[in-house]
């Protein structure tokens, strides 16, 4: 049988429309297509083997057209027939205002690419999605590569920003300069990784570009400099990627955002953060502030240990209660063998809740608490039932079977897999009564692979392709069969939190780092792809004095000490927000500083922080502490209110004067420093500068900003 292997690369950008040259139908070796926004000008082109786009400022046009024109070239990295697909200009249609789509053909094959482009006029967002369809008969047309975008970005460049990271180091704020060489982003662990985040930021002395790939599986971005330009691609990547299409068959690359805003990268993020809230399901939905039981027991939770945690939650002022690891066995009965070691067949163990999870769910319930529960339904533990009966349901990353003392991971893309995950969990949620459900990942996928003896027409897709859109059903079909519950994302903390894994679910747990002052650089970090609301942490024991804590479970050595209740306590509520402690043996004045900041937080700080435009007031903090102070505000959109969270860390000035913006310049304001001291201040006033005096290194300032 005949297959042929190609590269697409496909262009997007832009901020609004205008009707420019259309593409014309019928063999073509260069097509143009033209539109202009208030930022922004795009020309679309057809070259060959590939379809660019090269963005410049309005007033940049004519240069544009004087300048050669740069196409991507497609690069096959694997397959007998290592040669682009060549294509020639269909046609473009346009349903409404806001949308468009072009269509082009391959000239040798019965390949058929639609871009779609849709323009967000709220927040000057453009989304590219391009499909890929089999349009003939006979033989399938084998892809060994398939890129979502390349973009030609036509303006001096000052600084490029991107994240780098691993496990509990997540999101660190590098930047560079195009000059520097190619620089080359990418996953290659099955998910969306902890090296690096699909995200990018192109800074110019008076504007920011924004481009970030939805996507959960393996991605690549590239920054590749040019003679007078700088060019972006990207999409899936290559690595070890081959989907074969048959004849009527499509296959949906991950959408790309971009977006070129006038200003400083704080205004680009805010339409970033605005645009993928409108992405989230129930998005007016407040996340409710939890106790897990993570910290505090560390995978070895009981009735008897969680019981007596209830009325202290909700005394402290949390709305749910998640019980995370360790409350399961297989279906092959009780065991002494580490949480990692019991997963896949989430039957509640016995032994350690001897009455079932329903009596704790109901008594969290007594309590005023909603009830959640941990899952990690992709990973297989050795003691699972369903190693021996379905090891088809596996996936054999590149092309080995699983080891059979080590977990496995099911394939989501199988459809039997998919179907007895639904049902499993599904029971699991309603007999046991569960509001929030948290959905673990600690494992890596590398390329996937699909187990010998599948059908044809399963295995010819990308093993990582099909998991994840089987996952992203799963998430969805979940939430429609709950629709009250909470979802909450996790891989070992940020290891796969993305664009299009949160457009499914309501919240991602940010990262396992304990120390609060190095949670506060991530926080930065991971703000700048994601908004606050998808960010979930948690004030974790915080250290006080050995004698207040003598069941310490990290070695002394391993304790960050640095910073009191309070401080550890905001960090925490940056986004949304929770404690993992054994609050048992907290004091009583723990229990009133905790139950005050949750008060404040469900009370008045929640809007403002999940709905808000975020400014950063300081660079990014090194994750060690040694900056000076770290401080961001978040501004109701009408301008009525906002709060100022203010970290002095390292630095020798006991006092910072911080600039707040987005507020109303002649309404006065009751500015409430704490919980004590308030002061008026117009809102130009504030906009000159709030100061801020802490004595003491590694204490915070929170200032809560009201119409007076």
């Amino acid at each position: 049988m005949k297959r042929r292997s190609f590269l697409l690369g496909a262009g997007l950008a832009g901020t609004a429309w205008a009707t420019g040259p259309s593409v014309q139908a019928g063999p073509a070796t260069l097509g143009r297509w033209d539109w202009s926004c208030p930022t922004c000008h795009f020309e679309v082109a057809l070259s060959p083997t590939a379809v660019t786009i090269s963005a410049v400022p309005p007033d940049a046009v004519e240069a544009l057209k004087s300048r050669q024109r740069i196409a991507a070239e497609a690069m096959v990295l694997a397959g007998a027939d290592q040669r682009p697909v060549v294509w020639r200009a269909g046609r473009w249609d346009e349903p409404d205002a806001h949308h468009r789509r072009l269509t082009v053909d391959a000239s040798q094959m019965a390949l058929q690419a639609e871009l779609s482009f849709a323009y967000d006029a709220a927040t000057g967002i453009l989304s590219l999605q391009n499909v890929l369809r089999h349009v003939g008969r006979g033989d399938a047309i084998d892809l060994r590569a398939a890129s979502s975008f390349a973009i030609l970005v036509r303006e001096p460049i000052d600084r490029m920003i991107y994240l780098t990271g691993g496990w509990t180091e997540e999101t660190a704020i590098q930047q560079g300069h195009p000059g520097d060489g190619v620089l080359t982003l990418e996953s290659r662990s099955g998910k969306t990784g902890f090296q690096f985040q699909p995200y990018i930021a192109l800074v110019t002395e008076s504007d920011t570009w924004l481009c970030q790939i939805l996507w959960s599986g393996n991605w690549q971005v590239q920054v590749e400099p040019k003679k007078d330009a700088v060019l972006l691609s990207g999409g899936l990547n290559d690595w070890h990627f081959r989907h074969r299409l048959a004849p009527g068959q499509s296959l949906r690359l991950p959408e790309v955002l971009f977006g070129r805003f006038d200003g400083s990268l704080n205004a680009a993020t805010q339409q970033l953060h605005d645009f993928r809230r409108s992405r989230r399901p129930d998005r007016d939905r407040p996340i409710p502030v939890q106790f897990n039981s993570w910290y505090p027991y560390l995978g070895e939770p009981t009735a008897e240990l969680l019981m007596p945690l209830v009325p202290i939650a909700r005394q402290i002022g949390c709305e749910a209660f998640v019980v995370d690891a360790g409350w399961y066995r297989t279906d092959n009965g009780e065991s002494d063998a580490g949480w990692k070691q019991r997963t896949g067949d989430w039957r509640t163990s016995r032994k350690r809740f001897p009455t079932g999870l329903r009596a704790l769910s109901q008594a969290c319930r007594s309590e005023g608490l909603l009830f959640g529960l941990w899952f990690e339904p992709e990973v297989i533990s050795s003691a699972s039932s369903i190693r021996a009966r379905y090891p088809e349901w596996l996936h054999h990353i590149h092309g080995e079977e699983p080891a059979p003392d080590e977990r496995a991971v099911l394939n989501l893309g199988v459809p039997a897999a998919w179907d007895h995950v639904f049902e499993r969990l599904s029971r699991m949620l309603r007999v046991i009564g569960v509001d929030w459900m948290k959905w673990d990942f600690n494992a890596d996928l590398a390329s996937g692979g699909w187990a010998p003896g599948l059908p044809p027409e399963l295995t010819r897709r990308d093993p990582l392709v099909a998991h994840y859109e089987g996952l992203y059903r799963m998430q969805d079909a979940i939430r429609t069969a709950f629709p009250d519950l909470i979802l909450e994302m996790c891989a070992g903390g940020g290891g796969r939190m993305d664009g299009k894994i949160l457009a499914h679910a309501h919240t991602n747990w940010m990262s396992d780092q304990e120390s609060a002052v190095r949670k506060l650089a991530i926080h930065f970090g991971t703000q700048l792809a994601h908004p606050a609301v998808t960010c979930n942490d948690w004030l974790i024991d915080w250290p006080g004095s050995a004698d207040e804590h003598p069941g310490q479970v990290e070695p002394a050595s391993l304790v960050d000490w640095r910073g009191d209740l309070a401080f550890r306590l905001r960090v925490a509520m940056l986004g949304t927000f929770g404690i993992s402690a054994p609050i048992d043996r907290w004091s009583r004045s723990d229990i009133a500083t905790a139950a005050a900041h949750v008060g404040l937080y469900v009370a008045r700080l929640r809007p403002l922080i999940h709905h808000g435009n975020q400014f950063y007031l300081t660079p990014a903090p090194e994750p060690d502490g040694s900056s000076d102070w770290a401080a961001v505000w978040y501004a109701a959109k009408d301008g009525l209110s906002g709060v100022l969270f203010a970290f002095r860390l390292s630095g020798a000035d006991a006092t910072r004067a911080f600039e707040l913006s987005g507020l109303q310049e002649g309404t006065r304001y009751k500015v409430t420093f704490g919980f004590g001291e308030t002061t008026t201040r117009t809102g130009g006033e504030l906009a000159a500068g709030l100061e801020i005096s802490l004595p003491d290194l590694f204490r915070s300032e929170l200032c809560l900003v009201e119409r007076a």
